[in-house]
């Protein structure tokens, strides 16, 4: 993520704060439940309290991006210092967005120093999730109102001053979220009192208050806005900032555990494995990231958020538990000893499950924003926006060939095991067949993100079609990169026109060794896709001393030999065969093996599985609002809703992994762990989403009569390539313990 100077440096101050001032005493405060004074101190001088807050009043200005960089921060030494931040500048946002300018000056200055230390007033012992349900009431005298009620869960309740508060000002109102009204309420006046401190089971040393409210006189002047019934919509508002605080926590503290794992994992001794878990961890942490500053970039360009944030907060949330305990187990018995961080953070992260709504609401509010944007639209997750026009065309112009020539056709196609030879050729018009070839030799010289795109929304069509270009891409790739130029000069352009279709031989034994000016390569790959139907395959191949590298080897070369197509659960029309090498002679020299071709390779199974679990998600979206179950459609079941914002959620965060790997790569950077993470996650999540999709068809989504079925016997397929999930979880490992 790239930040100007002056905000990149205000990450590095909070960061070197934690690493100085926050992490050696974390512990020790905690546990004795202890309010941070020093800290807060030292977040104030950083001039945290006004972290959104406009320069002109006082504050950083920062935009949502870098505000979650800082959170990230703070919480990846304690998170409860996030607590006091984010409280207070979510009041202090109440008064920015929704306050009088007379309100904005007499307070924003005084939040922005510190010295208005501010806190939210929302919950009730009866209304958590359900604001509409507050009791508190605001009834107006003069110029002042009395506000009686009782508030619950208030961060900062005992050591801040000034909060938002949100009331009834009118009781008959309906819907009653018209009779609300917030108030600034300032300390200082008997008719507030802090009752009690409430003990948790993390997020210690923060005090979490409960405030009781006796005829408390407020000034007129403090009602936001100066109008009255507008405070729903004025707290609400503030629901994507919050979310995307809270999936910042998050990573924060997955970002914690994780790294205390991995030092675990380095003090074991070398000759044990790294364990696997390792790679989930790290996978589950990236994707948490890319997610909470895709959100938190949508919210700083002006963009509605609202699905985003909520997903961001979803998964992050869900994500850091999971960390923690993979965390713990690492660590084994001794992760529940005290004198360790994992335990804290273990006792930290329910809080974001529950936090800024619970995650079972979250879930539903996810699902209504899907229903209400999305319909039954194609390709409802794939968002276009930040793309040059010249490749929004491209990828659009895909997602129409697929809707007109694939999928009307795919039914008949797949049953039959029927190769699409016709529709490749209709690619090959399109240029696609030379997505990644230089355009000197004829192609269209597309980054990897694009090449993604397009890949997704064929898979969204038929994941055998798919695998076809994925494969003929990934050779292109290689000999684009690692091909001498007499290959580049003979092989490209018959690529890029289709005269010439290529296969990746991935994985096998194959080995190669040096004979006059040949090599002769001897082995056996089990499964090539499109074999019968390629003319050049791109074999690896090990070689003396343990090298390896790509041999380039031509279909009529004596000594190969390909078995008649294998049959298979899924991708039925691939014409997946076992290629077999026996003394077969490579005159050419071998290409670079630099692992280049397999994060291509592992890219071309990320996107495929994203846009396999994208027709899925659609299929189950239009059948549960064309399903009807106890009068009415499924889709308005809380159980058929809770699967479509798991589903949609996973789509997401697999797509973001697969572009990111993508840019990686088009940056010149290795990227083989960005790609092993795309793959595993995606490939796997694909597997989840089709078999969800079937449950949400019920009984139709076992027959071949709908897709469902279909999609659930493709997933698989992606899965298990480039040796399965269990060796890219050992790899990966292996690559996090020893970069660390």
């Amino acid at each position: 993520m790239r930040l100007a100077d002056d905000k990149r440096q205000i990450v590095a101050a909070v960061s070197m704060f934690v690493e100085k001032e926050v992490r050696p005493v974390a512990s020790a405060l905690e546990h004795a439940d202890r309010y941070p004074h020093e800290l807060v101190l030292g977040m104030k001088d950083l001039g945290l309290f006004g972290s959104l807050i406009p320069e002109a009043y006082g504050g950083l200005g920062l935009d949502s991006t870098t505000y979650a960089m800082v959170i990230e921060e703070l919480c990846r030494g304690w998170m409860s210092l996030a607590g006091v931040i984010n409280s207070h500048t979510m009041a202090a946002l109440i008064v920015l967005n929704h306050g009088t300018d007379e309100q904005r000056r007499r307070f924003l200055p005084r939040f922005a120093r510190g010295e208005a230390r501010g806190g939210l007033c929302l919950t009730e012992p009866h209304a958590g999730s359900d604001v509409q349900a507050i009791r508190t009431v605001a009834r107006r005298r003069g110029d002042e109102y009395l506000i009686t009620g009782t508030k619950m869960f208030v961060t900062n309740g005992r050591e801040g001053n000034t909060f938002a508060l949100l009331a009834r000002t009118d009781a008959a109102a309906d819907p009653p979220h018209k009779g609300m009204s917030c108030f600034i309420v300032e300390k200082g006046h008997p008719g507030l009192q802090v009752v009690k401190s409430i003990g948790k089971l993390g997020y210690k040393g923060v005090d979490t208050a409960e405030l009781v409210f006796e005829e408390l006189p407020v000034p007129a002047g403090n009602l936001v806005g100066g109008v009255e019934g507008r405070g729903f919509k004025q707290v609400m508002s503030g629901l994507e900032t919050g979310r995307i605080n809270i999936a910042a926590r998050a990573v924060g503290v997955a970002q914690a555990a994780f790294d205390e794992a991995v030092r675990h994992a380095r003090a074991r001794p070398r000759a044990t494995n790294a364990p696997p878990a390792l790679a989930n961890m790290a996978t589950r942490l990236s994707a948490a990231r890319l997610l909470t500053y895709w959100a938190a970039g949508m919210k700083d360009r002006g963009e509605r958020c609202d699905l985003e944030a909520g997903m961001a907060k979803l998964y992050a949330s869900e994500a850091a538990q999971e960390i923690a305990m993979e965390a713990m187990r690492v660590h084994g018995e001794a992760g529940a000893l005290t004198r360790l961080d994992v335990e804290r953070h273990y006792r930290d992260t329910p809080l974001m499950i529950i936090g800024e709504g619970t995650n079972e609401i979250q879930r539903l509010v996810i699902a209504r924003n899907l229903l209400e944007r999305y319909g039954e639209r194609s390709g409802a997750l794939a968002s276009l926006e930040g793309l040059p026009d010249e490749k929004k065309q491209m990828v659009l112009a895909v997602r129409q060939f697929v809707e007109k020539e694939i999928v009307p056709t795919v039914h008949d196609s797949e049953r039959a095991g029927r190769n699409p030879e016709e529709i490749v050729r209709k690619l090959g018009e399109l240029g696609i067949l030379g997505a990644l070839v230089p355009p000197q030799y004829g192609g269209l010289g597309l980054d990897l993100t694009t090449y993604a795109m397009i890949l997704e929304e064929l898979a969204r069509g038929w994941t055998t079609l798919a695998g076809i270009i994925s494969g003929h891409l990934t050779v292109a790739r290689l000999v684009a990169q690692s091909g001498t130029t007499e290959q580049r000069k003979r092989l490209l352009p018959t690529m890029a026109r289709g005269d010439l279709m290529g296969s990746a031989a991935l994985t096998g034994a194959v080995t190669a060794r040096r004979s006059g000016r040949t090599w002769v390569l001897n082995g056996t790959v089990p499964a090539v896709d499109n074999a019968s139907h390629a003319a050049l395959f791109a074999v690896p191949a090990r070689m003396e001393r343990g090298r390896s590298a790509w041999f380039l080897v031509k279909r009529d070369l004596k000594g190969l030999t390909l078995s008649p197509p294998l049959d298979t659960l899924g991708a039925r029309g691939l014409d997946t065969c076992e290629l077999r090498l026996k003394a077969v002679r490579i005159p050419a020299s071998p290409l670079a093996g630099d692992g280049a071709a397999l994060v291509v390779a592992k890219l071309g199974i990320a996107a495929t599985a994203v846009g396999l679990a994208e027709a899925a998600f659609e299929a189950a979206l239009r059948y549960s609002q064309q399903r009807s179950a106890f009068g009415k459609p499924i889709c308005h079941h809380q159980a058929i809703q809770l699967k479509l914002a798991d589903m949609a959620t996973a789509i997401t965060t697999a797509r973001l992994l697969t572009h990111r790997a993508a840019a990686t790569q088009d940056a010149g950077e290795a990227g083989g762990l960005e790609a092993g993470m795309a793959k595993l996650y995606a490939s796997e999540m694909a597997c989840a989403v089709t078999l969800e999709a079937m449950r949400i068809h019920g009984g139709y989504g076992y027959t071949t009569e709908f897709p469902a079925e279909r999609f659930y016997r493709d997933a698989p397929r992606l899965m298990l390539a480039l040796g399965g999930p269990d060796a890219e979880r050992l790899a990966m490992a292996r690559h996090l313990r020893e970069r660390a």
